[in-house]
Order: C-alpha cells, then structure tokens, then sequence
C-alpha cells in the first residue's frame, strides 16, 4: 500500500518538475505543448492513483506498470526537450529511489538498467554535436544509479533486519513476561505450563507446540499442548517413549535442538498431519529437565532460525520452570502424609467438600470409606515403631493400586485411612475396599496376619461432608464391634451410636 501511495506522489513531483522545465526552457528546444500535456496527464493520474485507487486490494503488478510507464514518460520528456542536452534526464532519479526502496532487489535492478538503456537512448538519438555532453552525463549518472540504489537497498534490507530483530525480541520479551506474570500471580502447574505451550507456538507461528519433562531417561510426559487445529493436539499427560534413535534422544544425547524435516506417515507426529518438528532441551540446575518442541504443517517448515528462536525460549523460561516446579514440590508436600505419600487429613477433607459439592450439582452420589489397620498397637508393640511404619506404608500401597484417578485416599490418624469416592454407590465402594481387605487377609510376609476393618458410608445419609465422615466412622465402629476384618456399611438400624474401643 505504502510503495503505491508513494509511487502516486513521485508521479505527481515528476510531472510538475516536467512542467516547470517546459516553461522555463527555451520554445525553440522544446515541444512546449505535449509536455506540459505530459505534465498535466501526469499530475492527474497521480493524485487518482494515490486518492482514489486501494492498493491493498490491486494486485502488484499495478505498481510496476505504473513505475513503467513513468520510466518511458521520462524517456519520451528527454526526448522532446533536448536529448543528451535535457535535464528531464534527472527524473530518472525519481525511478531509481523508488525502485531501491520499495520494490524487491531483482526488480529494481531491472528499473536501474531501464534508466541507464534511456539514457544511452538519449546519447544515441542525439546530434553529433551534443552527444559529447551527453556521453559526459552518461559517466557521471550510470555510476551515480548504482550507488544511490544499491545505498538505498542496502539500507532498507539493514533496517529491516534490525526491525524484524526489534520484533522478534519485543515478541520474545512479551512472552516471558506473561510467562513471569504467571508465576507470580500464582496460577497452576497446568495453567503455566498450557501458556508456556501457546506461547513457544506462537512465537515461533508454528502449528503447534508442547513442553515435556522427563520422567526417566527413557520416558517423556506432556506437561503443557496447544495446537492451531484442536483436533491435532496431543493430551496433556500422554507419556512418550525416548527410543535411541528419536529426536528426543538426539536433543537430550547432543544438548542442543534436533530437527525434522520430514515425519513419516506412520508417525505420532505424522499421523496427526505434521511434517516437521523441533525438539529443543530445556535445562534445569544443569542438566536437562524436559523439551520444548514445535511442530509445522509443512515439511522443511521449520528452519535453523526457528532451532535458535526455540532454544533461547527455553533458557529464558528455565528459571520459571524450576520456580513452579518448587512450588509445586512444596504444595505437593503440604498436602501429602510424609510416611506413606498418599494425602493428609487437611487434603483430605478439602476434597471431600469439593467432591460433595460437585455431587450436589449434579446429583451424583458420593461414597467415604473409614479404614482402620486392626492391632496396630500390637504390630508396635511386638515389631517396634519400624515395623509399624513399613505396614502402613505396604497398606497404603496396596489401598493406592486400587483407587481410580478421581478418587483420594488419605492417612487422617495413626492407623487410619479415609478414601474418597466420587460418583459411587455405598454398595460399589463396599466391593472396592472388600477386595483390598482380601487380599491383604491373604498376603504373606511383612503383612502376615494383618488385617483391615472399614466403614462405609455415601451421600444419600448426609449432604454435610463432616457428618458423612462421621457416619463412615460409626460403621467402622461396628466392624471392629464385631470381629473386625470386615467391612460394613452404615445403616441406622444396625449400626450403633455407642463408640467402641479399638
């Protein structure tokens, strides 16, 4: 738009200059009349081509028609006033800035050699007694075309390069803030990690992006996925295997990015349509904690620039990485029991709100299991405190594998542990927690002769999760009452309010 708008205003400088040439020189040396109809024709469509033409919407070859035929206007003014003897031949300056600064390198070289040809032509066509002079202004111009366009061209790929450079950083910088800003203002794991993914992708324009930490040397996880298309995203939590002769590998082998030009159909990448990827690592404490990679549509998509870009992104967000990651450990440790590594009692009874609120919505029902490990005073008494701690942390093992994702399994006592069941019947959750006591009736070793006794209670009863707790608490009661090893689930017909001993 810009080369058009300007190119309109160079129209209309030439021609007036075209115009006063024609009034101030001599009637005898000139043709008067067509130039300054040449000037006029010239003024009227520059200011229709720059008021009234959109040059967003014409296409570009528009442009170099009208640079053309400005080029052969200038040629045809030489030629009417003068020749080699003519100072329209100073216009063509008009052409060779406007070319060098507006029109790509091959382009205006061509218009600088179309200047220098109507300058020849004018040496040519002239009388023997002015070409001397025009032979002399031939030396001086051709050489002053070359330099001022090739200046001008040199220039502008100059400041083009430190605009892009200004950009890439003011991208790079605004990144990392919004980065930084999520740390500070103390947004999630998943929240930092899912912006650290939009932004490595939009940053670089890429398809899509993801971080990985690495869970073992041979294994990856995705921690954080955008991509342009929804459908193409990988999920956050899908593990990734780091085979020998994978990108990953490479990245984490070599410590630098590893690039592919071209995925196989057959790929993961590849069967989600991508053709070309970066894998950059990004190091922790010095040594690599996980990669950023990027993926493109295009095959050789993704360059060598993009490897440098990707891999100054990840240094830059190295130190908000292990900020969340420190966070992360230190909420993960808040809520967790040291002994056994499953939730404490203040975790446990945060879920417990948040699951029974949930229920309350959408009328689902909500199951809490009260698990006692019978005799444990014995077990300490006879193994001492070691062999205690060894048994509640097997028993919470044992109750781990068995719990769903959605569900919490908690120490809240010595011996106590609470589970939580979302979206599960009493009865349901009675067949769960029966099944683990079996099998740690049956189990041998350090659990020979250790047996569980549970309660059960769900949300039909109670829609208060304290008092959900506490009718979980009164079957457990009866389950101890009445030989314990057993699992019963509350019913006030039959379970008591008395407490009895454990």
């Amino acid at each position: 738009m810009a080369a058009g708008r300007v190119g309109a205003v160079v129209w209309v400088i030439a021609s007036l200059s075209v115009i006063v040439m024609a009034l101030v020189l001599p009637a005898s040396q000139i043709h008067r009349g067509v130039l300054l109809a040449m000037g006029g024709a010239g003024c009227v469509w520059g200011g229709f081509s720059g008021l009234l033409l959109d040059y967003r919407r014409l296409p570009v070859w528009l442009t170099h028609l009208s640079t053309a035929a400005g080029t052969a206007a200038i040629a045809v003014a030489i030629g009417l006033s003068g020749g080699a003897r003519s100072p329209a031949w100073a216009c063509l300056f008009y052409v060779v800035v406007f070319a060098a600064y507006f029109l790509k390198p091959p382009a205006a070289a061509a218009y600088f050699l179309a200047c220098v040809a109507v300058e020849c032509g004018a040496v040519l066509t002239s009388s023997a007694a002015s070409r001397a002079d025009g032979i002399g202004r031939l030396v001086v111009a051709a050489p002053a075309f070359l330099v001022l366009g090739a200046a001008i061209v040199v220039g502008r790929r100059s400041m083009w390069r430190l605009r892009r450079r200004a950009e890439r950083l003011a991208a790079e910088q605004g990144a990392l803030r919004r980065v930084a800003t999520s740390v500070v203002s103390g947004e999630s794991a998943d929240s930092f990690y899912r912006l650290v993914s939009i932004e490595a992708g939009q940053l670089l324009g890429a398809g899509g992006a993801g971080i990985l930490r690495l869970d073992q040397p041979d294994e990856a996880i995705i921690l954080g996925s955008w991509a342009e298309e929804p459908e193409r995203q990988f999920k956050v939590g899908d593990r990734f295997p780091v085979p020998p002769d994978s990108d990953l590998a490479r990245a984490l082998a070599e410590g630098r990015p590893s690039r592919v030009q071209r995925h196989t159909p057959d790929s993961s990448l590849g069967q989600l349509g991508y053709e070309s990827s970066i894998v950059a690592p990004v190091k922790v404490a010095g040594r690599t904690w996980g990669f950023l990679a990027v993926v493109s549509y295009r095959a050789e998509g993704l360059t060598e620039a993009h490897e440098q870009r990707l891999t100054e992104f990840g240094d830059l967000i190295a130190a908000a990485v292990t900020n969340i990651e420190d966070r992360a450990a230190l909420a993960a440790q808040a809520a967790t029991d040291a002994l056994t590594g499953v939730a404490n009692h203040r975790t446990f009874y945060q879920r417990l709100t948040a699951d029974m609120a949930r229920a309350r919505r959408y009328g689902s029902p909500v199951s809490v299991v009260m698990i006692d490990v019978d005799r444990f005073k014995l077990i300490n008494d006879v193994g001492g405190h070691e062999a205690g701690d060894e048994v509640l942390i097997s028993v919470a093992l044992r109750l781990s594998q068995a719990a769903r994702a959605e569900d919490t399994l908690a120490r809240v006592g010595g011996d106590e542990f609470a589970w939580i069941l979302p979206e599960t019947t009493a009865e349901e959750a009675h067949v769960a927690v029966d099944r683990v006591r079996s099998q740690l009736a049956a189990a041998g070793g350090q659990l020979t002769g250790v047996t569980l006794s549970a309660g059960v209670c769900d949300s039909r009863w109670t829609a208060d999760p304290n008092e959900l707790v506490r009718l979980a608490d009164r079957a457990l009661y009866a389950s101890k009452d009445h030989g314990r090893d057993q699992v019963r689930l509350y019913d006030p017909s039959t379970v008591s309010d008395e407490l009895a001993p454990r």
